[in-house]
């Protein structure tokens, strides 16, 4: 279900500022030198991405497990991440920007025992190179308000990403309800 999300929101946000740059790239690409034609769609599916991908780039989003959040509140703040974590890329550095884009997007959702935990990740995450996506929720539904829900690492080289988030465990959706007898 986040991922149904995640891709429906990543697909809609893509669609609207790749095809539609008006020669913008130049300011955004971090190699200093020449600019991309993003108006170029040769390789790309009709979706946008290229099933073929390398997968060297990827975006983790990590959720703080004790706020226990339901399973539509969680995929919001994942969706939140995905887009704060896109739109810091795009000012940042396009080139690296289309090559996630190009490789599918892949996201991987992960999770974490709590906020010091997640302040923690997101400080080491910093410290090699990552950028970092913190959440703050409004606090209209299940939080508190400013509470910190979900941080979103990368997108940015697998190998570096999985250095800092690799030791986490997914994150699963369902909750199991356990009845105990009296």
């Amino acid at each position: 279900m986040v991922g149904v999300g995640l891709g429906m929101c990543i697909g809609f946000f893509a669609r609207g500022s790749i095809f539609s740059d008006n020669g913008s790239s130049d300011m955004m690409n971090s190699g200093g030198g020449g600019s991309e034609d993003d108006s170029e769609d040769e390789g790309w599916d009709e979706d946008g991405f290229l099933a073929e991908g390398s997968g060297e780039i990827k975006l983790v989003l990590v959720v703080r497990s004790d706020l226990k959040m339901g399973k539509g509140k969680a995929a919001a703040q994942c969706s939140h991440a995905t887009l704060k974590a896109y739109k810091q890329l795009h000012k940042r550095n396009h080139s690296l920007l289309r090559t996630w884009e190009m490789n599918g997007q892949p996201k991987v959702v992960v999770k974490v025992d709590d906020e010091a935990s997640m302040m923690d990740l997101s400080a080491l995450a910093r410290e090699v190179g990552l950028r970092v996506s913190i959440i703050q929720d409004a606090g209209r539904t299940q939080i508190a308000p400013g509470s910190r829900t979900v941080v979103g690492i990368g997108p940015g080289p697998v190998e570096l990403i999985d250095q800092v988030t690799g030791h986490l465990k997914l994150y699963k959706l369902l909750h199991i309800i356990t009845k105990t007898k009296n």
